[in-house]
């Protein structure tokens, strides 16, 4: 492989080459012909550099910024866009005498910064009620829009009747545009997923699909039971625990009378959450022993012996998966008339699903420099929160990650990681299983002020 060589390296070669050939011998540092040679080194050596960087910006591992746009283009990669950070809001009114009606569109904002969030679906408020739930998304792309619990506190434009706003939970879910190392990464992953079928395909897949609505997974871990063969599951987060409030709706009743028992199977939608109800006539039959369900493709193989010619099979009683979960399944499991689509091999099954979400609280006690409290209790929080949204399924959160995490924010000087409440420092924090992510709770900084440059 081409390396460039140093001055050093080229001013010897050229040194030899020179007594070599001619009864000059007058070369030291000082000497005209010293100087001249040197200078003429310098020269080439800076020529080899730039000849390298040439060579380099044609490398994913080289190019960097529009020449790593050009080498993930020649792949089929282009470089994700930032995105905006979704949750929500409790409202609340003193007035309960009257339903109200608080509009899409509905505008709240923050004491520290400009950033505003707007709700993405109207909200009713009944009669006799006093507070509701808002679903809120920033006006702001990028981790700009992210906030510390108790951020967004100002209402800005909506009803008069509403007189208070809260954010219980961190918005931590907003990415920005991706560097050019996350760019590299996924470019190379790209080209290590070209079989499509094995964990690393799959992983990437999750992780650079894209929902209609922009939403997008920001960790993806592919879980094989040890005791399924054949079966994985995709366990996929977008840093703010969607497992703990998943978008789902009520699956569509199908009902069928069975012409034949031999290999009958009902379709119905996908990817189902959890149980359904399948009954033969009036007869409630027995997943695992009636019936099988294939929770990701949506259909329900019937055991020959539990039914009969004739007999009307009902399912019902169902929920499914909707947004980036349900297309991402799609995704997955691909289209029947098209050939280039879908990952899962044959006689696997691959389920995509929203990660278990451990949340975790902790007190963070630092020494700090300035003296601009709120504002550093503020990024020392959001810190530690995109640290936590960052951990992918079955990864543990060390404690020296997190007191890194926190010491890198300007102006802090010391910090001691604490339980919740308590005046205890913790050990690192485990998941409870290897599906689950560990993601924030209440993240509270406590500061103490020294002086002192």
């Amino acid at each position: 492989m081409y390396e460039p060589r140093s001055s050093l390296e080229i001013t010897r070669d050229l040194v030899a080459r020179v007594v070599a050939r001619t009864p000059l011998t007058d070369l030291a540092e000082t000497s005209t012909l010293g100087v001249l040679l040197r200078s003429v080194a310098e020269q080439i050596a800076e020529a080899d550099v730039r000849l390298a960087k040439i060579r380099d910006a044609f490398t994913l591992k080289g190019a960097s910024g529009v020449d790593l746009d050009e080498r993930a283009e020649e792949i089929g990669l282009t470089r994700l866009g930032a995105t905006s950070a979704s949750g929500s809001v409790v409202v609340s009114r003193t007035d309960s005498s009257a339903a109200l009606t608080i509009p899409s569109g509905s505008v709240f904002g923050r004491g520290d910064t400009a950033t505003t969030y707007a709700t993405t679906s109207p909200v009713v408020m009944p009669i006799g009620s006093l507070d509701a739930t808002l679903p809120i998304v920033a006006n702001t792309r990028g981790t700009r829009g992210n906030a510390p619990p108790r951020a967004i506190n100002t209402i800005i434009s909506a009803p008069a009747a509403l007189v208070s706003v809260v954010q219980g939970v961190a918005l931590s879910n907003a990415l920005d545009e991706e560097s050019d190392a996350a760019l590299r990464v996924r470019a190379t992953g790209a080209l290590n997923s070209l079989a499509r079928a094995q964990p690393v395909a799959l992983e990437y897949t999750a992780r650079t699909f894209s929902a209609s609505d922009g939403t997008r997974a920001s960790t993806a871990t592919l879980y094989e039971p040890p005791t399924q063969a054949g079966r994985c599951e995709l366990l996929i987060d977008d840093g703010s625990g969607i497992a703990d409030n998943p978008p789902t709706r009520s699956g569509e009743a199908v009902s069928v009378k069975l012409n034949a028992v031999v290999g009958q199977i009902v379709g119905i939608e996908s990817p189902v959450v959890s149980n359904v109800r399948v009954r033969a006539n009036s007869n409630v039959l027995v997943e695992g022993r009636d019936y099988y369900v294939s929770r990701s493709r949506g259909v329900v193989t019937l055991v020959e012996s539990s039914v009969s010619v004739g007999d009307t099979v009902t399912v019902d009683t169902y929920d499914v998966y909707t947004g980036l979960v349900a297309e991402l399944q799609s995704e997955i499991n691909g289209d029947p008339a098209d050939i280039t689509s879908g990952h899962r091999a044959a006689g696997v099954v691959v389920r995509v699903l929203p990660a278990p979400v451990q949340r975790v609280s902790l007190d963070v006690l630092i020494v700090a420099r300035s003296a601009t409290i709120q504002t550093l209790k503020a990024q020392v929080e959001s810190a530690v929160v995109a640290f936590l949204s960052s951990l992918a399924a079955g990864a543990p959160a060390y404690r020296a990650t997190l007191i890194s995490t926190v010491m890198s924010v300007e102006g802090v000087v010391n910090a001691t990681i604490l339980t919740s409440g308590t005046s205890s420092e913790i050990s690192d924090i485990y998941p409870n299983s290897a599906r689950g992510v560990i993601r924030a709770g209440v993240i509270r900084a406590v500061t103490s002020i020294t002086t002192g440059a």
